[in-house]
């Protein structure tokens, strides 16, 4: 028996843009990403909400769109993480193009619609939009900081950021560059991980010179999973009416990365050639591998991330303390 918002896609025709959207027990959040996708000027689209064993509220919010183009799968165990959600929508996907969606950020309206223009335009196997990362009310003084950049118009593997909310790739492309892999075999973010491995196998990745996305990192806000809110999103889907008013305000209290010294600049190129991503290589004096993932978890106030490998006892004891949840409405 299906549960409540736990459907597949019922119509035939190929959509432009599959949108999949990795989500975990933030209903609030994931009810303001939804209505920056519904709100799009491009309505071409299918939805793949993933949910990582979700609380029966999260089925729920999708139901209540009662959109049929959004379906919804519900893992039965935690994975822990975006990548494994993320790769089953991709496997998913019957667009033409594929687009990210992380499950507490935002699109402008024209989002979808200048992707899919400039991925065709530039001939791009992927295609990077600028996107703001919204610092939070608790940091005062701290500027947006804008990501997305690249060089002469395209990816560039020592200085561009492109997080998953900004990137479209071609569906067709897929199987070349290959699935997202799990932050556990990562040492910087997965998505950077997958970005870097893309360029690698020859992958033309192109940026838009467009603020379309606003990412407001959990892994910045203290406890954001330990309680069901989302004013900053509501209050940016408020001002979302304005987009360009929107826009103008974030930019006048935004910086860019600070450029790098040509002598550094070009030894990490090099390293880039031979295999060695940057920014792994920066995170690796902090971090160990699978270490990143662990403390956005903690601070995120989540539990350590669940046991891939569990015995007999580990399994009686999840099940035990399934079998002790209240049944939903």
């Amino acid at each position: 028996m299906e549960q409540a918002g736990q459907r597949a896609p019922t119509g035939r025709i190929e959509p432009l843009v599959s949108v999949v959207i990795a989500t975990h027990n933030r209903p609030a959040v994931l009810r303001q990403t939804l209505k920056s996708l519904i709100g799009q000027t491009l309505q071409d689209w299918e939805a793949i909400v993933v949910g990582d064993a979700c609380r029966p509220e999260t089925p729920a919010i999708v139901a209540a769109f009662d959109d049929c183009r959004i379906s919804y799968i519900d893992l039965p165990v935690n994975f822990g993480e975006q990548s494994g959600p993320n790769n089953i929508g991709f496997a998913r996907a019957r667009g033409r193009f594929v687009a990210i969606l992380n499950h507490d950020d935002l699109w402008f309206p024209d989002h979808l619609a200048s992707m899919s223009g400039w991925i065709d335009a530039t001939a791009a196997d992927v295609v990077i939009a600028r996107g703001a990362v919204i610092e939070s009310s608790a940091s005062k003084g701290s500027r947006h900081m804008i990501l997305g950049m690249g060089r002469d118009g395209f990816y560039d593997p020592v200085t561009t950021v492109g997080f998953g909310s900004a990137q479209m790739i071609r569906r067709t492309s897929l199987p070349r560059l290959g699935p997202w892999r799990p932050a556990s075999q990562c040492v910087c973010e997965s998505s950077q991980d997958w970005l870097f491995r893309a360029w690698r196998k020859g992958a033309v990745i192109s940026t838009m010179p467009h603020l379309t996305v606003l990412m407001l990192h959990s892994g910045k806000r203290e406890g954001s999973y330990a309680r069901d809110t989302a004013q900053e999103q509501e209050e940016l889907m408020d001002a979302m009416s304005s987009p360009d008013a929107l826009r103008a305000a974030i930019l006048g209290n935004a910086e860019e990365p600070a450029p790098l010294k040509r002598s550094r600049y070009l030894k990490r190129r090099v390293l880039a050639m031979l295999g060695i991503h940057p920014r792994a290589r920066s995170f690796r004096r902090q971090h160990r591998r699978g270490a990143f993932i662990a403390m956005l978890r903690q601070t995120r106030g989540l539990p350590p991330m669940p046991e891939r490998e569990p015995d007999i006892d580990a399994l009686l004891a999840r099940y035990r303390h399934g079998s002790e949840r209240p049944e939903a409405d």
